[in-house]
């Protein structure tokens, strides 16, 4: 009974809306620049057009590349939606054009895999279901009824599992022999960067080898903690970006550094979420950013009881 009321107490908790908006607006940013930069490195060429043959996934055999114009449009319409997501204009229809376009590509060659564009999709997914267009959006500019700077605590709170799922599976994913006895396949990878700035030549150190296999799997399994609490969250998010700026510069993994830094992001207080936010939006005049701090709790909530229950069952 008592864990029952507690549930029901924990879903009736509201928060304010600036971090799931902050965390909108990032994510949206880094997507569309993302297709750009896809395009900008011949990308679309190289890995889709110009292959005679593509892999599969099972059960998608369906979903295959288009023609060329059809191809690049479908990159535009995955860029474009995800800056539409940013700004929060028709945000329900471009968060689930981009959902649906990103999952297109993704799908189109299996060689193409990378564990980011994955994590990508569900978070897609997820933002379909949450209000992120309540608070500093084009939406909630134009429409009073879209209006609220209060929603249910456990929107945000699921970006955060989500992106514990990422860190701490990567974690116990390392506790096995390879990785924690023989370091590898570290010790193959940080040998072949002895023209590494600065540290260079130590990448051949076979103790080197075992700080990176034994500091990555730790970093992964406590970084979290380290997040949810106030008082070690400022060294958390140093640790993420000092941990993520240099396996971008040693290792080619794209844009999956930046993702991760910039959603971490969301584990900040709410006053930082808002401060951010002020500062972005010198465009409006105070008078018009009153429009979003209108104190207005989030109304949808009948609605927000049946997602909350898919999106738990999803989580499991």
């Amino acid at each position: 009974m008592a864990l029952t009321q507690n549930i029901q107490s924990y879903y009736h908790k509201t928060s304010k809306a600036a971090p799931l908006a902050v965390f909108r607006i990032l994510f949206g940013l880094i997507m569309s620049f993302s297709m750009i930069r896809f395009w900008y490195k011949g990308w679309i060429e190289e890995l889709y057009l110009a292959p005679n043959f593509h892999f599969h996934y099972y059960a998608f055999d369906f979903i295959q590349v288009p023609s060329a114009w059809a191809t690049y449009l479908l990159f535009i319409t995955c860029g474009f939606s995800a800056f539409l997501v940013s700004i929060g204009f028709k945000y329900r229809v471009s968060i689930l054009t981009f959902f649906l376009s990103f999952g297109y590509i993704e799908l189109m060659d299996k060689t193409t895999y990378l564990n980011h564009y994955y994590f990508v999709s569900l978070v897609a997914f997820v933002l379909i279901f949450l209000p992120a267009e309540v608070y500093y959006s084009v939406d909630a500019f134009r429409q009073k009824s879209k209006r609220a700077q209060f929603i249910p605590a456990w929107n945000i709170d699921v970006l955060k599992l989500l992106l514990a799922i990422v860190y701490i599976y990567a974690g116990l994913a390392k506790l096995n022999y390879d990785w924690m006895i023989n370091a590898q396949p570290l010790s193959i990878w940080l040998s072949s960067k002895l023209d590494f700035p600065i540290l260079g030549p130590l990448m051949g150190e076979k103790w080197m080898h075992y700080l990176f296999s034994w500091g990555g799997a730790f970093y992964d399994l406590f970084i979290v903690f380290f997040l949810l609490w106030k008082r070690s969250r400022i060294l958390g998010f140093i640790l993420v970006v000092l941990f993520h700026i240099v396996t971008w510069l040693l290792f080619p993994i794209g844009m999956f550094p930046f993702i991760m830094i910039l959603s971490t992001l969301i584990f900040f207080e709410a006053n930082f979420h808002e401060g951010l936010l002020r500062k972005i939006s010198t465009i409006f005049s105070k008078a018009k950013q009153s429009i979003f701090n209108n104190g207005l709790n989030y109304d949808g909530k009948l609605k927000s009881k049946f997602i909350a229950s898919f999106l738990t069952l999803f989580m499991l």
